[in-house]
């Protein structure tokens, strides 16, 4: 009888354990898991399609119930090695017990388990998830009980303690795409490509706007001839009329509403009989409401509105999508790149170079530094304290910034050389 006793003990004993550890690697392949995953499950495997999404709708109560479980299994694995060490054991059993279900509980039962999870996550699911819905339909009661007493200390803490989501973060998401373009799991134009996607929502026209002085345009006077001349200087196809100054920008003349005049030998046709509305947003308007706003209007350019109503600059659709893709050449473009390396620790950059892309390619911190200055350029004269002559030396932190060139007072580009010995974030000029 007593050894009858001993062998179910052992049995039970043995059972416990193994719920404890289907408990733990379900809890840790949900969590590990997360919605995004759980969802893509369930276009892999339509046969368990419902069970998916059913772990989607209810993930809290699913991590609640093998939270439950878990602690249910594992006390009351405890309390049965206890009874069966005091007949093993007598007087010695209870800290026998507590010895060996440390080891077996905390090492087998959870460390194991749920670094197994981790790594399996996918198979764990596939196999836990039918006996997870049971055990939840069983314990509806008890989670329901559960789920009260935590909206009533939510409420008292101020705090919602019953909803439950494993959908990462934005700043997760980057933090992940840095660490896997460090161990190669990412390309640097795929890092880049991605960062540009989560930046986009953040980032403002004005960041990425062709400023008003580089802006080419025709006075509403102007011929058919000198459109051409502009786009050919230009290399752009899409220019913006105006009456009297930049200000009054009143529509876009289109290169290819010229090709049926200019065929016909109509040179002077009136450009206001061709231009097309302009479209106008403003310069605080951030990147993918411009991108849906000309979406929408059908349009490839906008003419960007500064507070005073003025004209701050024009952005395309090619300027947008540059910032997820990178740049875009053709066959007009003949841009100097923005950073160039001339040695180890000098560079050649351009003045309207964005100060968290010099940021990024310097390893520096400016952008931090110089909370309301957007570019280069921007940096150089806060740091002169007026317009910098060609050739003047200004200084910040371990950097000497040699302004090479600058025309009608606006910084075309500068040297940056790296001073090791000197000390960070020294500030002089």
């Amino acid at each position: 009888m007593v050894s009858s006793d001993i062998s179910g003990s052992i049995i039970l004993l043995v059972v416990l354990l193994i719920l404890s550890i289907y408990f733990s690697a379900t809890e840790t392949s949900i969590t590990a898991a997360g919605k995004g995953k759980l969802l893509a499950l369930s276009d892999e495997y339509p046969h368990r399609r419902k069970g998916f999404l059913w772990l989607v709708d209810n993930t809290a109560k699913a991590i609640n119930v093998t939270l439950i479980g878990n602690n249910l299994v594992n006390i009351a694995a405890s309390a049965v090695a206890t009874t069966l060490a005091l007949k093993l054991f007598g007087a010695l059993g209870p800290a026998l017990a507590v010895a060996t279900m440390t080891v077996l509980i905390v090492v087998f039962c959870e460390i194991l388990p749920k670094n197994f999870a981790i790594a399996k996550k996918e198979g764990v699911l596939l196999f836990s998830l039918p006996f997870l819905k049971f055990f939840s339909t069983i314990m509806t009661p008890v989670t329901w009980s559960l789920r009260a007493v935590l909206k009533l200390f939510g409420k008292i803490a101020g705090m919602d303690l019953v909803s439950y989501s494993s959908l990462i973060s934005r700043q997760e998401i980057d933090h992940i795409v840095s660490e896997s373009s460090a161990a190669g799991a990412l390309e640097e134009d795929e890092r880049k490509m991605i960062h540009g996607v989560i930046a986009f929502e953040e980032t403002r026209v004005s960041e990425v706007m062709e400023p008003r002085t580089d802006v080419y345009a025709i006075e509403q006077d102007g011929t058919a001839e000198e459109a051409v001349k502009i786009y050919l200087e230009s290399g752009h196809s899409r220019i913006p009329v105006y009456r009297e100054d930049l200000d009054q920008v009143i529509g876009i003349l289109y290169a290819k509403d010229l090709l049926g005049p200019l065929a016909r030998s109509e040179k002077n046709i009136s450009i206001l009989k061709l231009m097309r509305k302009p479209l106008f947003v403003p310069e605080t308007m951030k990147t993918d409401e411009a991108l849906d706003t000309m979406k929408k209007s059908r349009t490839h350019i906008a003419i960007v509105i500064d507070e005073y109503g003025g004209m701050a600059g024009l952005i395309t659709l090619e300027d947008l999508i540059e910032e997820i893709v990178g740049d875009i050449q053709d066959e007009y473009d003949t841009e100097i790149p923005e950073i160039q390396v001339e040695d180890e620790n000098t560079y050649l950059v351009q003045g309207q170079v964005n100060l968290e892309e010099l940021s990024d390619a310097l390893a520096y911190p400016f952008d931090t530094a110089f909370e309301d200055v957007d570019t280069l350029a921007g940096m150089v004269l806060e740091l002169s304290g007026d317009f910098p002559m060609q050739g003047q030396l200004v200084t910040y932190g371990s950097w000497d910034i040699h302004v090479l060139q600058v025309q009608n007072h606006r910084i075309l580009q500068v040297r940056m050389k790296y001073i090791k010995e000197r000390t960070e974030g020294s500030l002089s000029d």
